[in-house]
């Protein structure tokens, strides 16, 4: 039934914290910003049939990692406002974890924590029953939706 994985949609509160998050720490660019003006009235017609919420308005930020190859959609919700809910944990039913590939999380952790970035753990190695090893990183951003930092190590 399914042929791929498309890019992976995060809805957050305030697009402009969220992009210095997301492009300021992490290494995103900004690749698209949607929608275009002239296409406003269609776009959000479009959108509210789609996800059944009247009066939908939304902002999109198509977000390009440094490989060029993979995307991070981020969706603010102009209206309706809601208020973001309590932070949920990592364990519970419905959590999604967005995985990012890196090299050298013991960098970028100390980069995260410097920003105030609440990390859940170091760097925790990890070795396969075919020898490769990795680091594993959980952590949150801005409006508590979970990532995960994954280091494949290389010998």
């Amino acid at each position: 039934m399914i042929d791929s994985v498309l890019t992976t949609a995060l809805t957050v509160s305030d697009m402009e914290k969220s992009l210095a998050f997301y492009c300021g720490l992490l290494g995103f660019r900004v690749s698209v910003e949607l929608p275009p003006p002239a296409e406003r009235q269609r776009w959000d017609s479009y959108h509210e049939q789609v996800c059944r919420i009247t009066g939908a308005c939304i902002r999109v930020s198509y977000l390009e990692a440094p490989d060029s190859a993979t995307h991070l959609e981020l969706i603010e919700y102009l209206t309706p406002k809601v208020p973001a809910p309590p932070r949920r944990p990592i364990h519970a039913p419905g959590v999604a974890i967005v995985g990012l590939a890196l090299k050298d999380s013991a960098a970028a952790i100390a980069r995260l924590r410097a920003q105030g970035v609440e990390i859940l753990s170091d760097p925790v190695p990890y070795t396969a029953d075919t020898g490769e090893r990795s680091f594993t990183t959980y952590f949150y951003d801005p409006d508590g939706n979970a990532l995960c930092l994954f280091e494949v190590l290389k010998d």
